[in-house]
């Protein structure tokens, strides 16, 4: 055998322990890669109710009526309510300020709606100042009707938008107490879907309340009329 035979042989064989280390590598980061998993298919919906993250709080007196039929969340909801720590900062949360916090207080400067008195007055004081819409929008003001339970009427902030159906609300003295209740899910169970009727998480139970409450409507800048 010649010596450039020789010299021939080594470079194949050299080639060849290449080829077979690539693929042994290539085989190993195979093995490695991550594998889909179907466990996060959607859910349409879910009946209440749902496993959910527990608030830093709880003090709210909510009318529960066992009776009641539950309310179905779907799933983006349900995802922001769950132990998801990638949702935590949706989770709904009880913030204890320094002192007593009031509904209107609050959405005033959450809102930058300069509406004052009894959150009853607002959609009243609204028609000649600011827009008032039928349907949620981030920004804007949520106004509850009065009820016997709640003479004064009642104030929140829409934070956001999930579906038709659903909204995420800030609020304060939602349980009389002067906190302050965050990231709050309501969901519309009007017939028609005009959100005139709603029904409003309820952290003392951590589950969806059961009490239908009456809706005004929502007030926003004036900017942003357009309903």
């Amino acid at each position: 055998m010649t010596r450039l035979d020789c010299a021939w042989r080594a470079s194949a064989i050299s080639v060849l322990a290449a080829l077979v280390a690539l693929c042994s590598v290539t085989g190993a980061e195979a093995r490695k890669a991550p594998q889909h998993s179907s466990r996060h298919a959607a859910v349409l919906h879910a009946a209440i109710p749902v496993p959910s993250a527990r608030p830093q709080a709880t003090a709210l007196a909510v009318d529960a009526d066992p009776k009641e039929p539950a309310v179905a969340l779907s799933q983006p909801t349900l995802s922001i309510i769950s132990e998801d720590k990638v949702a935590a900062a949706d989770t709904p949360t009880i913030v204890k300020p320094g002192r007593r916090i009031y509904c209107v207080e609050f959405a005033r400067l959450a809102s930058g709606i300069a509406l004052f008195g009894d959150a009853k007055t607002w959609w009243d004081q609204a028609r000649t100042a600011y827009a008032q819409l039928t349907n949620p929008a981030p920004g804007t003001v949520m106004v509850f009707d009065r009820r016997k339970t709640m003479r004064s009427g009642h104030v929140a902030v829409v934070k956001r938008v999930i579906s038709n159906r659903e909204v995420l609300i800030d609020h304060a003295n939602w349980g009389r107490d002067g906190s302050i209740y965050l990231n709050a899910p309501v969901v519309d169970i009007s017939r028609d879907n005009d959100w005139s009727l709603v029904k409003v998480w309820n952290f003392r139970t951590n589950q969806m309340g059961t009490t239908p409450y009456a809706l005004k409507g929502f007030i926003a800048q004036r900017f942003a009329a357009a309903n």
